[in-house]
C-alpha cells in the first residue's frame, strides 16, 4: 500500500469534506491517505474556524523570528511515498522537502496558488522567492487553470500539473436553497422592506479589498436608471461600520451584517445578481449554486477562482475597473435585459453544479496516483 500525506499547518472546517472523500477515493485503490496538522494559531482560535480530523496526525509547531513557521513533521514525511504541501514561504519544513525532492528521496508536490494574487509587489522579494521554489518539485495541484498558466510559465512541465477546481462543499447550500419557498422568500421581502424585483446581493468578508465604497457609488448609478433598485449588503468585517454609514442615507441598501446557513440562503435567493467588483474568490460558487451570476471588474487582485466566470456566460467581468460608472452601466444592462440575464442566470447555476465538492477530489486523487512513485 502506497502512503500519502498532506501536511498543512491548520485545519480549517470547510477543508474537512474535501479530506475525507479525497481518502475515501485513494483508498479504493490501495493508497492510505493522511493529514498531517498542527493546532491553531490564535487567529483560527478566535474565527473558530478549526476543526480535529480523527484520522490525522497532529504534531507540534514551533513559531520562529520573521513569522516563520516549523512544523515538526520531517520524519512522518520521509515515511511516505508522496507528501504534499502548501505553498507559503513562511513555511519552513517545505524547504527541508525541496531538498528531499531535489535530491530523489522522496516525491514531493505543492498544493496552491502559485503566487499571492493580492500581492501589490508581484517582482517583490517575496515573489520572486516563490516563484524560485515553485519549480523545485515533483507535482503540482493547483487551484484553477489561472495557477496553471502561471506554473507553466516558470517553465515547470504541464504533464506534471493536475488542475483540482478549488470548490467547496455546497451540499448544504443546495438542500437549503430546496427548503425555501415562496412564501419564505414574500416574507423576508416585507421584513426587509425590499417591494422591487431589482434586486443586487453582495455576500462576503468587509474589508478593502472589496471595494465597498466603489459598489455604493456604483450602486448610486444604477438607481438613475433602474429607480427600484436595492442593495443588499450581508458580512462582517473591519469596513461593516463604513457600510452602514453609507446605507443610513440611502434606504434602498440594506446592511444585515454577518449571516449564515438558511439566513444567507435566503437572501441571495431575494437578488437577480451578485455584485462584487472588488476581489472574488469561492463566493462565485456560493453565487452560482443560488442562481447568480457575479458581475465584477478586471480588478488586478483577484484570488485564482475568478478563472470559473467566463465573461459574458455565466458572469460579467467589467474591463474598466476603476471607475463605478462603467460597473453601473454593465450591472444596469443585465437588469434590463431579462432574456440575457436569464440565461447567465442558468449559465451560472450550471457552473456550480460542475464545481462540486466531489469533482474536486476525484481531480485531485487521479493527481495523486499519477504523481506516485512506480
Amino acid at each position: 500500500m502506497k502512503r500519502v500525506s498532506y501536511i498543512f499547518p491548520t485545519s480549517h472546517h470547510y477543508r474537512l469534506p474535501f479530506h475525507e472523500k479525497l481518502r475515501a477515493r485513494l483508498a479504493e485503490h490501495d493508497v492510505d491517505y493522511t493529514v498531517i496538522y498542527c493546532d491553531p494559531g490564535e487567529e483560527n482560535v478566535k474565527k473558530g474556524d478549526a476543526v480535529d480530523i480523527p484520522w490525522g496526525i497532529k504534531v507540534p509547531r514551533r513559531t520562529l523570528p520573521g513569522g516563520l513557521v516549523y512544523q515538526k513533521a520531517l520524519s512522518l514525511a520521509l515515511a511516505r511515498d508522496l507528501v504534499i504541501v502548501q505553498q507559503e514561504n513562511s513555511l519552513v519544513l517545505n524547504y527541508l522537502l525541496n531538498l528531499v525532492s531535489m535530491i530523489g528521496m522522496r516525491k514531493v508536490a505543492y498544493f496552491g496558488h502559485g503566487r499571492n494574487f493580492q500581492s501589490r509587489k508581484p517582482n517583490g522579494l517575496a515573489e520572486r522567492w516563490k516563484r524560485f521554489w515553485a519549480t523545485k518539485v515533483d507535482w503540482w495541484f493547483a487551484y484553477t487553470d489561472e495557477t496553471r498558466r502561471h506554473i507553466e510559465s516558470l517553465g515547470f512541465p504541464p504533464d506534471r500539473i493536475t488542475v483540482f477546481n478549488n470548490a467547496v462543499d455546497t451540499s448544504e447550500v443546495r438542500a437549503l436553497i430546496k427548503a425555501v419557498t415562496p412564501a419564505r422568500l414574500a416574507e423576508r421581502r416585507r421584513e426587509l422592506g425590499i417591494n422591487s424585483q431589482h434586486v443586487g446581493v453582495f455576500v462576503g468578508g468587509l474589508y478593502p479589498d472589496k471595494r465597498l465604497a466603489f459598489l455604493i457609488e456604483a450602486a448610486d448609478h444604477i438607481r438613475v436608471r433602474v429607480p427600484d433598485f436595492t442593495l443588499i449588503v450581508a458580512g462582517g468585517g473591519e469596513q461593516l461600520t463604513l457600510m452602514k454609514e453609507l446605507a443610513s442615507t440611502r434606504p434602498w441598501v440594506k446592511v444585515l451584517g454577518p449571516r449564515f446557513g438558511a439566513d444567507k440562503v435566503e437572501l441571495m435567493l431575494l437578488g437577480q445578481l451578485f455584485l462584487m467588483p472588488g476581489l472574488v474568490g469561492l463566493a462565485v460558487v456560493d453565487a452560482g449554486a443560488a442562481g447568480l451570476p457575479t458581475v465584477t471588474t478586471a480588478f488586478p487582485y483577484h484570488s485564482p477562482e475568478i478563472a470559473y466566470i467566463k465573461n459574458g456566460v455565466n458572469g460579467v467581468i467589467v474591463p474598466d475597473w476603476q471607475h463605478p460608472k462603467a460597473y453601473a452601466d454593465s450591472v444596469t444592462e443585465l437588469i434590463i435585459n431579462a432574456p440575457r440575464l436569464i440565461a447567465m442566470q442558468t449559465e451560472a447555476s450550471q457552473m456550480a453544479d460542475r464545481l462540486t465538492i466531489e469533482s474536486m477530489a476525484e481531480r485531485f486523487a487521479a493527481g495523486v496516483l499519477r504523481a506516485l512513485p512506480a
